[in-house]
């Protein structure tokens, strides 16, 4: 028994003058009571393992749901999704946020807080890139160039890199906060620091950045050569807008430091996914912040309502327009808009709750009572706010363990917090990858404010995917500054308001499983996403690139203009340097077939056909509406006539 192995324990410990230990009687009775109990411990936890693993698959998990049509290997891990996640990566993910949460603390207290050290060692870093570039550039520019960064850490959906054919740069160490100046309101940092990062450290000085996006494993260099949104964004724009300085170095080793002040290459750097060259730092624009957020939850019915409304909060004055604004649509009519306002301190009106404590219902579902109980407010404290959707990676982590915001789950699981996307994306192989795709949704179209409520009413029968993310963002309008383009982002004029020089798009997202895979049919992923990329063209839209885009070549550069990072790669001689911003976003080998879509635009670019000509134009095919009239008097236009969803 275990009380009788603790009684001999002090017999099994070898003295100097002891003979070795295995030798001894007493260790030789010992041995097989030990082995018995060995394998008793062992075989407790494997049963223990399997009774758990059995019922969390037949209470959480839906491979019997899907269709015949998917491989028997994705069915397979579907119907094990629930435990392998909640046993497994759940577990593994908890360890390694730990891990990592200790080590840049622990290297943040090493480095010191900026100052002439951290520029020294940035220098340094810089070096050692420049070095790589120039190594490459002797030995004849062979291959293309890409970071070294493995695709599964990246914060997409693709697992494959396209990366495989191409000579890659080690950048894994450019990830210390340089300089935060809390008078300038700046913080000038290398492009590997997260968002986590900059919580934990701009937080307690009152600071935070002019977006500060929720997802704390995302960097700050992903966000400025590619897409950051936040829920301020109706105010100060995109991610971009907050960006004072460039630092990059090009395909020469070349160190370039880019302002407002070379505007033609300042605004062909967002969305340019690194191009152009290698980013190396940036400086960015902060904000002062108060402890709270005061939310107000005012729920709609529907989707005009839902437009009026953030229509009319949007177009507020300063001072009383809300600090924070989104909405989240529960289905095709009912949504609740969350309307935050920076504060001192909770009030009786709006009680303290501290959403993201781990035995708390997912924030989203929070949000949802709105629409039982009617309008409501509270007070969240920052830092839950900011990463509100970390638990329940939005609404995502209930599609993997459906039971996860069970109060029994939360109450036992919730404290391990949610598995981490890049361990999931790892856990992956190709074949469930490519099903994935189409059992899986996760797409985003920024469309004209006044068109949401066709946009949801297409995304329903597109995806058919609920809850829908909706956060009004507000578009600047550059091109005076370069002479004809704001970047990749250029909005029409005809939806610019009068006397401004930015317009109100909203980004509407949806991440779930569609509505047909749930019924047990199948979603034709490739006809349907590729409705949604030619309707968000033809209305001045934009599709978020880390997404699985279904579309070719031609078709991305109607929806976006590449006038200005054509200029640039020329220009540092990039064209022979990087892929082409479609070969760096573009799905792995195997997820689209698009030979019949690229064998039509050859054969109408050849014959200078009529489809063709229709083809080159398509992101001006629409009839534009009436000019937005300034912020302050929002309406609705009255040409707001729905548009065919062929794809092109």
């Amino acid at each position: 028994s275990a009380v009788e192995l603790l009684r001999r324990a002090p017999l099994l410990v070898a003295t100097p003058h002891q003979s070795s230990t295995a030798d001894s009687p007493t260790f030789q009775q010992t041995r097989p009571l030990l082995n018995i109990t060995m394998l008793a411990t062992i075989g407790y936890g494997v049963a223990s393992f399997v009774i758990a693993f059995v019922l969390a698959a037949l209470l959480g998990s839906d491979g019997g749901a899907l269709s015949k049509e998917f491989p028997w290997q994705f069915r397979l891990a579907a119907a094990c999704r629930t435990p392998v996640l909640m046993l497994i990566v759940v577990p593994l993910s908890f360890i390694r946020g730990k891990y990592t949460l200790a080590r840049r603390r622990l290297r943040r207290y090493l480095r010191g807080p900026g100052g002439k050290a951290a520029a020294i060692r940035h220098a340094a870093h810089v070096d050692s890139i420049s070095e790589q570039l120039r190594a490459w550039d002797r030995g004849g520019r062979k291959r293309k160039l890409r970071t070294a960064r493995s695709n599964w850490a990246a914060m997409s959906t693709k697992l494959g890199s396209n990366k495989e054919e191409c000579n890659q740069i080690a950048l894994g160490h450019m990830n210390e906060i340089l300089d935060v100046d809390e008078d300038g309101l700046t913080l000038t940092c290398e492009p590997g620091v997260t968002m986590g990062e900059l919580t934990d450290e701009l937080l307690p000085l009152g600071l935070m950045l002019q977006s500060h996006i929720e997802m704390e494993s995302i960097t700050i260099g992903g966000l400025a050569m590619g897409f950051g949104i936040e829920t301020n964004s109706h105010k100060v724009g995109l991610f971009q807008e907050s960006v004072l300085e460039y630092e990059f170095v090009d395909s020469h080793g070349r160190r370039h430091s880019v302002t407002k002040d070379q505007p033609e290459l300042f605004y062909a750097l967002p969305w340019s996914y690194g191009t152009v060259g290698f980013l190396t730092s940036l400086k960015v624009k902060l904000l002062r912040t108060q402890p709270y957020v005061r939310v107000e939850y005012l729920p709609t019915s529907s989707a005009a309502e839902l437009t009026s409304q953030l229509q009319r909060l949007a177009a507020l004055g300063e001072g009383q327009a809300p600090d924070f604004l989104e909405a989240t649509l529960y289905d095709r009519d009912n949504a609740v808009i969350q309307a935050g306002y920076f504060d001192a301190r909770p009030s009786t009106a709006a009680p303290l709750n501290r959403i993201n404590v781990w035995y708390k219902p997912f924030y989203y579902r929070h949000v949802e009572t709105a629409l039982r109980s009617g309008a409501f407010q509270e007070s969240i404290p920052l830092q839950h706010f900011l990463h509100r959707f970390t638990r329940s990676i939005f609404w995502e982590l209930e599609d993997m363990i459906p039971f996860s915001n069970h109060p029994l789950y939360r109450a036992l699981w919730g404290w391990l917090g949610p598995p981490e996307v890049s361990l999931l994306k790892l856990a992956q192989g190709p074949v469930i990858r490519r099903a994935s795709v189409y059992a899986h949704v996760v797409q985003e179209s920024i469309m004209p404010l006044w068109r949401l409520p066709e946009g949801i009413a297409k995304f329903d029968d597109w995806f058919g995917a609920y809850p829908l993310l909706v956060f009004p963002v507000r578009i600047f309008d550059h091109s005076s500054e370069t002479g004809g383009s704001s970047g990749l982002l250029t909005p029409r004029a005809a939806e610019i308001e009068q006397g401004e020089a930015s317009g109100l798009w909203v980004d509407l997202g949806a991440y779930g499983v569609p509505r047909a895979v749930r019924e047990g049919a199948v979603w034709d992923a490739k006809e349907n996403i590729r409705a949604m990329e030619h309707w968000t063209r033809e209305v001045g839209g934009w599709q978020a690139l880390y997404t699985d885009i279904f579309c070719t070549p031609t078709e991305l550069r109607q929806m976006f203009d590449f006038s200005l990072l054509d200029k640039a790669r020329k220009r540092h001689d990039g064209v022979d340097a990087f892929p082409e911003v479609y070969d760096k976003v573009k799905s792995e080998a195997g997820i689209s077939d698009l030979s019949a879509e690229l064998a039509a635009e050859r054969a109408a670019a050849k014959k200078g056909t009529a489809a063709g000509r229709r083809s080159q134009s398509a992101a001006t095919s629409v009839k534009s509406p009436p000019r937005r009239r300034s912020r302050s008097r929002p309406r609705h236009p009255s040409s707001s006539s729905s548009t065919t969803t062929n794809s092109s």
